[in-house]
């Protein structure tokens, strides 16, 4: 009879991931931030992020845009 050595498993269970609200307060407060950059970018005359007044308008609707199915596709998971 051999013995067979016990490995462990490397993948973490689901009770070792740690939520930390203070990191999901950060990541939303960056985002916020982020997305009022793109916006203030978007009033100016001469935009200091992208080459022309248009495309920082496409930036900020596309970033906003993003944001918004980012939002629906959180509240579809809540859901299922």
């Amino acid at each position: 009879m051999t013995n067979t050595p016990k490995t462990q498993s490397t993948t973490p269970a689901t009770d070792d991931v740690v939520f930390d609200p203070a990191e999901v307060s950060r990541v939303v407060s960056l985002v916020r931030h982020e997305l009022s950059v793109l916006a203030q970018d978007a009033k100016r005359k001469r935009p200091l992020y992208a080459k022309s007044v248009d495309e920082a308008v496409a930036r900020r609707n596309a970033s906003f845009k993003a944001l918004t199915e980012f939002a629906s596709h959180l509240d579809s998971m809540k859901r299922t």
